[in-house]
């Protein structure tokens, strides 16, 4: 076969895949996150290996059973436990009457507007009352109702898809790693292999640790909102710790969740005396929570877990955000990892790559 006609052969091959990706990217969803739970599953099937039974090692089948029984667990504890508290503030919000928050509102909203006009940042015309009005109005919650009723039910058929994808690839560990190098030319087996190798183990301990620090900032916070008697605190952690997953802003926009939450449920209190000072304390445990987490929490699972610079992961993670938005900033810590690992077996004659993947 000659060179045009193989290359041809690769480029058709390659815009087949791509539109099959695009048309099937439902699939590839669900092949993503089973990869990933596979990947947090790792450690228990590790520890599963060291038990035995009459000097014979569990089988494989068991194992993957036993690992997602106790991943199912996991996450349906999550959900058993946050779900109900969910509702009741979906419940609260829908049943608020946002004519009367207004009224109630009136004089230090006028006054914020007063003094963002006095300086310039709110147009003449501009109205903070109808931007909060338009903000919260009942339709558009009603509207998010809506949406999630039908998002569940696509779920059941996504769990179910999930789980099965996500058995056999703990089942079967090689089951990705034989596709590739089916693809792959029989002089680049052991790169490949070395890439699979190296990639597992550092995701796997990225994603373990991403679990580990949505924990630990939902107890942070959790307590330090109950300690100051503010409602829902569990719930305000737990969402605090999710959305903690995008990187840098994450704590922002948790902490702003967190306010209007506690305002949501105490909408009856003076604003100047009460509100203002319940914002206060809630922020005051973000803030908290942000220095742990900034100090201790990202540099053992962002730099520790991948084996990057802070620094280098912070350009990434921004450049990622500038092109992308806020899905670019998740997936960026991965899939930069999964480059240096390809570009550490396949581009080690350069410098750059040497000195970025030297801790690898």
């Amino acid at each position: 076969m000659n060179r045009t006609l193989k290359n041809s052969i690769i480029l058709i091959a390659s815009i087949i895949g791509i539109v099959l990706v695009f048309y099937l990217k439902t699939i590839v969803v669900y092949l993503i996150v089973s990869l990933v739970l596979a990947l947090i599953g790792r450690p228990i099937m590790k520890l599963l290996n060291k038990i035995q039974i009459k000097k014979r090692n569990l089988p494989n089948a068991i194992k993957s059973v036993i690992t997602l029984v106790v991943l199912l667990t996991f996450f349906s504890g999550f959900f058993a436990l946050f779900t109900p508290l969910v509702m009741e503030e979906a419940r609260i919000i829908s049943n608020i009457n946002f004519e009367a928050v207004s009224l109630e509102l009136e004089e230090p909203i006028n006054d914020l507007e007063g003094w963002l006009k006095d300086k310039h940042l709110l147009d003449e015309k501009s109205s903070i009352d109808n931007e909060i009005g338009q903000l919260f109005s009942l339709t558009d919650v009603k509207s998010i109702f809506n949406s999630a009723i039908g998002i569940l039910g696509n779920s059941i058929i996504a769990l179910f898809s999930i789980i099965f994808i996500t058995f056999f690839f703990l089942k079967e560990k090689k089951l990705y790693s034989d596709f590739l190098l089916a693809l792959t030319p029989k002089s680049k087996t052991n790169q490949i292999l070395n890439v699979l190798k190296n990639t597992k183990r550092l995701l796997s301990r990225y994603f373990i640790g991403i679990i580990l620090q949505i924990s630990i900032i939902t107890i942070i916070v959790s307590t330090g909102l109950s300690i100051l008697g503010i409602k829902n605190a569990i719930l305000i952690g737990f969402l605090a710790g999710i959305i903690n997953v995008i990187p840098y802003i994450g704590p922002m926009i948790g902490a702003i969740i967190g306010v209007i939450i506690g305002i949501s449920t105490n909408l009856d209190l003076d604003f100047y005396t009460q509100v203002i000072p319940l914002s206060l304390k809630i922020s005051v445990v973000f803030a908290i929570m942000q220095l742990i987490d900034n100090f201790v929490l990202q540099p053992l699972i962002f730099s520790n877990s991948v084996k990057a610079h802070p620094l280098e992961i912070f350009i990434i993670v921004i450049s990622a955000g500038t092109l992308w938005g806020v899905l670019g900033m998740i997936i960026a810590i991965p899939f930069y990892t999964l480059f240096r690992v390809i570009a550490k077996e396949f581009l080690s004659e350069f410098k750059l790559v040497q000195e970025l993947t030297k801790n690898i």
